[in-house]
């Protein structure tokens, strides 16, 4: 008796095949969910990553009101404001650098540089990509970033002192950024 009652219980909750193939109606054929951000929208308050005033130096994020990913990398490249300057936050950024373009293919983000960011080298070069990239890819739906210069690509500089002409992620940084975790407690000492 109880075996029928399950069985009645699970078919009656269970999703039956068709027999043939059928159309979907037009209203049943999109799907629901998060909607879509389109060209690059970085939200409301975005985050642009300036340098900290400590050694080593590193990057620190700052929010900024932002519409457009344009918007968010033009604030980047303008530097520190007034407030931010009071907190001894600074950018390797070079000052005449300009974003000439950018476009997104899936998640990685193409951003063309004036050729500005390559009189950096070094350390410099380092922080300065590790600004765009943690700028960049706090975007929505951006896990990459591909770099070029006046549309040629360019050899930059990994935190582990390699370079590629590839795609640049924040984990190409580590210990770059500030984190937000933290520190541990220290254990107490045993008596």
């Amino acid at each position: 008796m109880a075996a029928i009652a399950l069985a009645l219980t699970l078919a009656g909750c269970g999703i039956r095949p068709d027999a043939a193939p059928r159309d979907i109606p037009v209203d049943d054929r999109s799907l629901p969910g998060a909607p879509v951000s389109a060209a690059g929208v970085a939200g409301g308050d975005a985050r642009i990553y300036l340098l900290t005033p400590t050694e080593p130096r590193q990057v620190r994020s700052v929010t900024r009101s932002s519409g457009t990913r344009n918007d968010l990398l033009a604030a980047l490249v303008a530097g520190p404001t007034e407030d931010e300057l009071s907190l001894q936050l600074s950018s390797a950024l070079p000052a005449q650098l300009e974003v000439l373009s950018t476009r997104s293919v899936g998640s990685v983000l193409y951003i063309d540089l004036s050729p500005a960011i390559a009189e950096l080298s070094g350390a410099g070069l380092t922080l300065a990509v590790a600004q765009i990239v943690f700028t960049a890819t706090d975007l929505v739906g951006v896990d990459a970033v591909q770099l070029t210069v006046d549309g040629q690509r360019f050899p930059w500089p990994r935190g582990d002192g390699a370079t590629t002409t590839g795609l640049l992620r924040s984990y190409d940084y580590p210990g770059y950024a500030v984190s937000s975790q933290p520190d541990y407690p220290v254990l107490p000492a045993r008596v």
